[in-house]
């Protein structure tokens, strides 16, 4: 065997053995590795900072899809003001829901979201969604 089939398996080694020493000689896989104590502390104080995050909307009740104001429909949970508008241009453009599961039609409600609101939602009767 010759010198350079001798070192050609050791290259990769040899890389490596490199990379730890120019690292200061410490190796940290990502899912061992721990911020340090600096970094933490940056990001605990970027979390003071920030605005407690809105919790989940609790609530309890029927909400008539037919007769509901656009602000009583910002109470369902994850529906915003362009939700709740979309809900209600498709109701006067369609003559309203016939069934609940028309509020698929709606752009923004797809399968999951409209799992999630399924019982909390009617199309005839009266609204009695309240907050809890």
């Amino acid at each position: 065997m010759t010198v350079k089939q001798l070192t050609r398996p050791l290259a990769p080694l040899v890389a490596v053995c490199a990379l730890v020493l120019a690292m200061g000689g410490t190796w940290m896989t990502a899912s061992t590795a721990r911020a340090a104590p600096a970094v933490q502390a940056i990001t605990r104080a970027d979390d003071e900072q920030r605005p407690p995050r809105a919790s989940k909307k609790q609530v309890a009740g029927k909400l008539n899809l037919n007769t509901a104001s656009e602000e009583q429909l910002m109470m369902l949970p994850s529906v915003g003001p362009a939700k709740a508008e979309r809900i209600v241009t498709w109701r006067k453009r369609n003559g309203g829901f016939k069934r609940v599961a028309d509020l698929r039609r709606v752009k923004g409600f797809g399968y999951r979201t409209y799992k999630r609101l399924e019982p909390l939602l009617v199309v005839k009767g009266e609204t009695t969604l309240a907050a809890k």
